[in-house]
């Protein structure tokens, strides 16, 4: 029997940030779930908003955006997660 999975689009965005102890910019990934994106769109909001958001809650204040993101759907192992979830 195959274990139920749980399928999840992501996007990937490489953006500039800086923060209040380093004074040149540093280049860094954020990782958004696409419905994360669609709520955003829903209030009105766009996705560099929706990342200064990310960026000032860990700190830091978004520089830029740099290209566009990635894409990728990954496919979740829900038995082996709850598994590595108990051993923690």
């Amino acid at each position: 029997m195959k274990n139920p999975e749980l399928t999840v689009h992501l996007r990937r965005f490489c953006v500039a940030l800086k923060t209040p102890l380093r004074e040149e910019e540093i280049i860094q990934y954020v990782t958004l779930e696409k419905s994360q994106l669609q709520a955003a769109q829903l209030v009105g909001e766009s996705s560099k908003e929706l990342l200064q958001r990310v960026a000032a809650a860990n700190g830091a204040q978004l520089a830029g955006v740099i290209g566009k993101a990635e894409k990728r759907t990954v496919a979740l192992d829900l038995d082996k997660l709850w598994r590595q979830g108990q051993a923690e």
